[in-house]
């Protein structure tokens, strides 16, 4: 009996001890900071992100942007994605990335605006942020804090 405990012992260690870690391998995206929570319309609104990436070699990264609205009725479209510029990556290199956008200013991104582009209302939103690398791999995904969008 005390041999057979003795050996599931050491096939559990032996498959713990050689099981890799599968956040190891995934680029790891963290909040920095934004530059306010409330904005007038045609401010500047600035998030800064910190990456750790998890590619070696030429990384093609791709950010990723949700934005959820707390009441807007208008908004159907709501996530968008930027190619972050290529870069020589290093394993566990850390990186910042910056996203701005002129509130009100047109894109993708604008208030809470129907789709004539009439009615326009004050609310707020929560943006998610989540990195995909080259190799196909997701960061988790994470949440700013509430912003408020002025009328």
């Amino acid at each position: 009996m005390k041999a057979k405990i003795l050996i599931l012992f050491v096939i559990v260690t032996i498959v713990n001890g050689c099981s890799k870690n599968a956040d190891a391998v995934k680029p790891e995206l963290s909040f920095g900071s934004v530059n306010g929570t409330r904005f007038n319309l045609n401010s500047n609104i600035i998030f800064s992100l910190n990456l750790k990436s998890a590619t070696t070699g030429i990384a093609k990264d791709t950010l990723f942007i949700a934005r959820k609205f707390f009441t807007c009725p208008f908004i159907t479209t709501d996530t968008t994605f930027y190619r972050i510029p290529e870069y020589n990556g290093i394993k566990n290199q850390k990186a910042t990335i910056e996203y701005s956008f002129q509130y009100g200013g047109g894109g993708k991104f604008n208030g809470c605006i129907n789709n004539s582009g009439s009615a326009s209302r004050t609310d707020s939103l929560n943006y998610f942020f989540w990195v995909k690398d080259s190799n196909g791999k997701s960061s988790d995904t994470i949440k700013s804090p509430k912003i408020i969008l002025l009328k």
